[in-house]
């Protein structure tokens, strides 16, 4: 009946492949290969402090190549605020495909057949892309998610952004909102961890009120759906560079 133990679930996890994010320090703090296939894993943080920029970049690094690094599959991005650029992931596309051109031709000539099939196209291709404003969509985005995965298409990451957005402004009752945010979550974990993708929320934020306490600013739809996430990062700009992040 019980035939794991802990120590198996970690090396089962230590496992786990991941989509690099071109930050080695991230990459480490969040998983030994970054964001972990299998697990939920949540930006959060102000307006601008680059959750959707990180959403496509793991969309392309999501499709680079094994040899180099990727899992060589697509992605699927459920927008719920029009905040998805196609002209942005293009951008980082091609950014990202001449640094892996430059890595081969100056260490790796033999991975130049690879690198030819790996384009700004290919990768503009491989994200699939859906605009969902109420959680029935969402409910049917992941019917449609779960029937293409079984006839073997190759999709490692999913993305909801904003998944906060989504949940917080169709539904106002408190007890229902965690109920469909906890059914949705266990739902799509279950798929990734059958399917080996990676899933990957943004989180706004909000402001926390501590009765006689100073109020503080803290990831929205609460500490039930913290504790549901299993890897969170806080995204916000430091104060001496402006445009800067700081994690």
């Amino acid at each position: 009946m019980f035939t794991k133990t802990c120590a198996d679930l970690l090396q089962q996890e230590a496992r786990l492949p991941g989509i690099i994010t071109f930050c080695k320090d991230l990459d480490h703090a969040i998983g030994h290969s970054g964001v972990s296939v299998g697990l939920i894993t949540e930006f959060c943080g102000p307006p601008g402090s680059g959750k959707t920029q990180m959403c496509l970049q793991l969309c392309v690094n999501a499709n680079l190549p094994p040899e180099l690094g990727g899992l060589g599959g697509k992605s699927l991005y459920l927008d719920t605020n029009f905040g998805f650029s196609p002209d942005r992931l293009r951008e980082i596309a091609t950014a990202c495909v001449q640094h892996c051109q430059r890595i081969v031709r100056t260490s790796r000539p033999q991975l130049a057949e690879v690198t030819s099939k790996f384009t700004a196209e290919s990768v503009m291709e491989s994200v699939l892309y859906n605009h969902v404003h109420v959680c029935n969509e969402l409910t049917k985005s992941i019917d449609t998610l779960e029937r293409l995965l079984k006839l073997g298409e190759k999709i490692r990451l999913v993305v909801i952004d904003s998944y906060s957005f989504l949940i917080r402004c169709n539904i106002e009752n408190t007890l229902e909102r965690i109920r469909i945010d906890h059914t949705v979550l266990n739902r799509l974990q279950i798929l990734a961890q059958k399917f080996k993708f990676a899933i990957v929320l943004t989180n706004d934020v909000t402001t926390k009120l501590n009765g006689t306490e100073p109020s503080t600013i803290a990831p929205a739809l609460g500490d039930s759906h913290g504790h549901r996430v299993n890897q969170r990062i806080v995204l916000g700009q430091t104060g001496s560079e402006p445009g800067g992040l700081k994690t």
